[in-house]
């Protein structure tokens, strides 16, 4: 237990402190106690994340543990006034379907919201880097409103060029189509065409997990 409520004053703490503008407690990272001519401190990838994701509009979430994310799902879908959700992910369908909710495969049409995973999550501008893989290359604006994500701490990274990166390792020079960076509310950039970026207004829910869970 004492190690769980470090990771959470670690990680969670940070945020929180982060976007209500009060202190953390960490004595020894303030400006202040570094000195007037102290080089100034990066900020941790996650913390640049979450601020920048939050400024836009998006909605996150973060799970200490499985309880939050069964918790945080089901009022998702109570604010939301949700019914059907269409994810085709397996691991995805189990944890909906744990919290409770009813899920479909194939009735996009019928469905009011989308829950679906993420290539990477891109620190320097708060955006889901997400692909056909997730969409089914299905286009933003043929999606319901309400768009779910469900991520892991260790797909966050810098920038677009580490997202692009990571994608090309992970597969293997086969790279998907229809790479896309979103933001709440949604700001489309598509990286693989040469269009200018596209808006449109969705509620884009983040739910960040620790890896281990």
């Amino acid at each position: 237990m004492e190690e769980s409520g470090k990771k959470k004053k670690g990680f969670l703490g940070k945020v929180f402190s982060v976007l209500s503008g009060k202190p953390d407690g960490d004595a020894k990272s303030s400006p202040d106690s570094r000195g007037k001519f102290a080089p100034r401190q990066k900020e941790p990838v996650d913390l640049t994340f979450v601020k920048n994701f939050t400024a836009s509009g998006g909605k996150f979430l973060y799970c200490e543990d499985e309880k939050d994310t069964y918790e945080f799902l089901r009022n998702i879908s109570k604010e939301s006034g949700t019914s059907l959700i269409f994810c085709k992910d397996p691991n995805l369908q189990s944890i909906l379907s744990q919290a409770g909710l009813e899920v479909t495969d194939k009735n996009l049409g019928e469905a009011d919201a989308f829950c679906a995973g993420c290539e990477f999550l891109i620190s320097f501008n708060g955006g889901i880097m997400i692909s056909e893989n997730q969409t089914g290359s299905k286009k933003l604006s043929e999606l319901p409103e309400t768009f779910i994500t469900i991520a892991r701490a260790s797909q966050i990274v810098e920038n677009l060029r580490s997202g692009l990166t990571g994608i090309r390792k992970r597969y293997h020079g086969a790279i998907p189509s229809q790479i896309t960076t979103i933001k709440g509310p949604v700001d489309e950039t598509d990286l693989d065409q040469n269009a200018g970026p596209k808006t449109c207004t969705k509620d884009i829910y983040l739910l960040l997990l620790e890896d281990q869970l």
